[in-house]
């Protein structure tokens, strides 16, 4: 018996508004349509991480971002955190994010771009991916070339509200795909970097962050420790956060390490942070987790510059002193200001050098510590013993000059030639201003302009002690050890005054130089005769003016015979008194520069 098989063929010719292909049918077939008014609802993504606990403060820069958000210009809306390494970038940007998410009532996108990290920074078009596939944009718009995805992305945010957050990132390029199209929309990015190019072409606003104050490091301490340790002495907490920079991540890794040691007292942290061995252990989490720890997020900013910048980065961490002049670090690397300006840019473009001032920068004290670290490691002792040398003869002339320019009566010195790479000081200018012709400052200008003038002296002389000593100079720091004294002894300080007075004279004496300390004995006499030492005072400038004689300095000897007279007169021997005023004028006639004519005048008064 033979089965018979029916062959069934479909087809469709024409147009057709509804098709239906089925094998049997029974009954009848209604087709049901939405109605023309009832659109699809579109999804809508809450992808922001959760904020960090513990956020204080920044009330200054949340009240910017607010003006920003508030400014109704036109275009496209873009703000640009930016700050160094650890700072709180991505804290501060997801707080408010937070706090402004009813402003955008069609979603919130979010990612993590890894400009900076132990992975590859991630390309735009598998960011768009993802972005495209929360806002429920067709399966053929996901997967074709990036141009093709970033107009889909720019397409799907048209006429809706968005708020897109691209944290960490690498470049503007990076950027520049991910942003909206639409002034309803705004992106917040965050990046160690200037991103210059955003400003440029997108018109960025940027804001950048810095490290905490003191008051808002241990308020950020307390809320970490909170619970665990609220008894901690508060003075304490205090040297925790200055040990940490006032760095939000080093706060926050140290809090939490106090945290899981209740039992621990602070003061053995504060010892391990003082401990430059232990230092960076002290300031990693205890997960490995390198994002958590400080030196990682350092090492990431440091590999990303050139090789250039990195070496005067490391260089930096060798200076002395809390901040620096152009010059000074282009005398630390050995090149010239132009070159050390350029260098200093891409630093300051990288958040790893911040500037204070138009010629003034300087590097926070856990930064530094990384980069004298850097220098240790990638520099021979040779080279650091002479980067630094460099700098301090550097600051040695300046200090010179300073002098010079504030009291040129004084002598100079020609001991200390400068290095080879040292660059060359810059003149320094006078008095912006000057009263007009017949017009006289008034008393209380003239006396500020005087403390202004001895606190620079003591300022630039003390520094030269400091840097006399660092490199090492008995001849400089003798020098630097009288004009010391002088300064303190005109600015109420005379027990200090004859320390250094001592020590100058010793140590020149030391050197076989007769001059100094003729001037030193000089010095103490006349710092003797303000403590009311009088006899000491006369023995003191009988000594300076025996030693100013044998050496056959007129001026020095003038001088000297002065203060004796002034001695004398205190202690009651007017007529030997006026005896070495006269010897004095004598001397003087020899001199025509306006001082010496003052100083005869004022005998001349006294006679």
């Amino acid at each position: 018996m033979t089965e018979s098989r029916e062959v069934v063929e479909s087809s469709l010719s024409g147009t057709a508004r509804d098709v239906v292909q089925a094998r049997d049918v029974r009954g009848g077939i209604h087709y049901h349509h939405a109605p023309a008014n009832v659109t699809t609802r579109l999804p809508v993504p809450y992808q922001l991480p959760m904020p960090s606990r513990g956020f204080v403060n920044r009330s200054a820069e949340r009240e910017a971002l607010d003006r920003l958000l508030d400014d109704g210009s036109a275009g496209v809306r873009v703000l640009l955190v930016t700050g160094t390494a650890g700072v709180g970038k991505t804290s501060l940007a997801l707080h408010w994010a937070h706090a402004v998410r009813e402003h955008f009532p069609d979603g919130q996108l979010y990612a993590d771009l890894h400009g900076y990290g132990p992975q590859a920074p991630v390309p735009y078009e598998r960011v768009l991916e993802g972005f495209l596939r929360a806002l429920g944009a067709p399966a053929d718009t996901v997967h074709t070339v990036g141009e093709h995805m970033a107009a889909a992305f720019r397409s799907c945010l048209a006429g809706r509200r968005l708020l897109v957050v691209l944290d960490n990132a690498a470049s503007a390029s990076q950027v520049r795909p991910l942003l909206p199209a639409t002034p309803d929309c705004l992106a917040v990015v965050t990046s160690r970097r200037r991103l210059p190019g955003l400003a440029i072409r997108e018109g960025a606003r940027r804001l950048q962050l810095g490290v905490l104050d003191q008051e808002d490091s241990v308020a950020l301490l307390r809320s970490v420790t909170s619970g665990y340790r609220d008894d901690d002495d508060t003075a304490h907490m205090a040297e925790l956060a200055t040990l940490c920079a006032c760095l939000p991540l080093a706060l926050r890794v140290a809090a939490e390490r106090a945290a899981g040691r209740p039992l621990m007292h602070l003061v053995d942290l504060l010892d391990e942070l003082r401990d430059e061995s232990g230092r960076w252990e002290v300031l990693s989490a205890e997960d490995d987790e390198d994002s958590e720890a400080v030196r990682p997020v350092f090492a990431w900013s440091y590999r990303d510059v050139p090789p250039a910048a990195a070496r005067l980065f490391r260089l930096l961490g060798l200076h002395p002193g809390p901040d620096f002049s152009d010059t000074a670090a282009a005398a630390l690397a050995a090149v010239d200001v132009r070159t050390a300006r350029r260098l200093l840019d891409v630093l300051i473009a990288a958040h790893m050098v911040e500037q204070t001032a138009s010629d003034r920068f300087s590097l926070h004290d856990l930064l530094c510590a990384y980069a004298a670290d850097q220098a240790r490691l990638e520099q021979t002792a040779q080279e650091r013993q002479d980067a630094l040398r460099r700098v301090l003869t550097w600051y040695l002339h300046a200090a010179d000059a300073v002098q010079a320019s504030v009291a040129p009566q004084e002598p100079g010195w020609n001991w200390c030639p400068p290095m080879k790479g040292c660059p060359r000081r810059r003149g320094l200018q006078g008095p912006r201003r000057s009263p007009r012709r017949g017009q006289r400052p008034s008393a209380p200008r003239r006396r500020r302009t005087r403390r202004r003038r001895r606190g620079r002296l003591f300022g630039a002389r003390r520094a030269g002690v400091a840097i006399a000593t660092g490199i090492r100079s008995e001849a400089a720091e003798g020098y630097w050890l009288l004009a010391l004294g002088d300064a303190q002894r005109a600015t109420g300080r005379p027990a200090e005054a004859l320390a250094s007075y001592e020590r100058a004279a010793a140590l020149q004496e030391r050197l076989g130089d007769r001059a100094r300390p003729a001037a030193a004995w000089d010095g103490q006499g006349r710092t003797h005769l303000q403590l009311g030492r009088v006899q000491e005072a006369v023995d003191c400038h009988r000594r300076s003016v025996d030693a100013h004689r044998e050496l056959g300095q007129s001026w020095g000897t003038a001088g000297a015979l002065l203060h004796l007279a002034d001695a004398l007169d205190r202690a009651g021997a007017a007529q030997e008194a006026t005896g070495a005023r006269e010897d004095a004028a004598e001397l003087l006639a020899s001199f025509t520069d306006p001082r010496a004519a003052r100083l005869r005048e004022g005998i001349a008064a006294r006679r």
